[in-house]
């Protein structure tokens, strides 16, 4: 009988602590991003379908007006973005601290820069990975998308302009003429996402640009994109 069966060498065991914990840590990447963000994905889309603008009929869960949107986490407002799921749809929320904002709302909006179809830069920001990953698909803009942006002043429709990479230092990309965007000028209406690059590290800053297209204001009829929505 062979005496050193069952006795291994520290390298050994070495390599199967890595083995494993890189297996472990593998199937968290995997859960992260199939299960644990489209669950919360679903939570934050039917949050943001539960609410609506305000008037005497409202339910409890109304926008407050943009200009009112204060305090950190005032909802004033909603995305839908068909470019980046079927039927997307999320909060928008004052600021743009991880809690409450990001990783509860979904969407925050830097505060101090414009509100929804301001002449300026209405800059956004949002998770690419966890907390729903309301951002994920943000480098699938292509030219022709539009998005919708809701408030209780009505609707505004945005076309997409550009996609850029950029480093976290560069915050130019959210002033009121990002000097990054072609052609961008003052007295321009813009819309800002932002995001992180790659996804689920923060090394880089992936940047899209909008231009105000069109305002529906309440009363109006909203864009036939976004039907769907008020017939929820």
């Amino acid at each position: 009988m062979n005496k050193h069966v069952g006795k291994r060498p520290l390298t050994f065991w070495v390599a199967m602590a890595l083995f494993v914990g890189g297996f472990g840590f593998l199937g968290f990447g995997v859960w992260q991003y199939f299960f644990s963000d489209a669950v919360d994905g679903a939570v934050k889309q039917s949050e943001a379908l539960s609410f609506s603008p305000s008037s005497p009929e409202a339910p409890v869960k109304a926008f407050v007006d943009p200009e009112d949107a204060t305090e950190l986490g005032d909802v004033f407002g909603r995305l839908v973005a068909p470019r980046l799921e079927p039927d997307y749809v999320r909060l928008i929320g004052e600021g743009t601290l991880w809690k409450p904002v990001l990783n509860e709302i979904g969407i925050g909006h830097y505060t101090g820069t414009a509100r929804p179809g301001e002449v300026g830069n209405f800059a956004t920001a949002a998770h690419r990975g966890g907390f729903g990953g309301s951002y994920k698909n943000i480098h699938r803009f292509v030219e022709g998308d539009r998005v919708y942006v809701q408030t209780n002043d009505g609707w505004y429709t945005y076309k997409y302009l550009q996609t850029k990479i950029v480093k976290p230092e560069e915050i130019d990309v959210i002033s009121p003429v990002p000097k990054a965007l072609k052609g961008s000028k003052e007295g321009g209406r813009y819309m800002t996402m932002t995001s992180c690059d790659p996804i689920y590290v923060n090394t880089n800053r992936i940047i899209v640009w909008f231009e105000l297209e069109r305002a529906d204001l309440a009363g109006q009829k909203a864009p036939d994109a976004v039907s769907w929505l008020e017939a929820k």
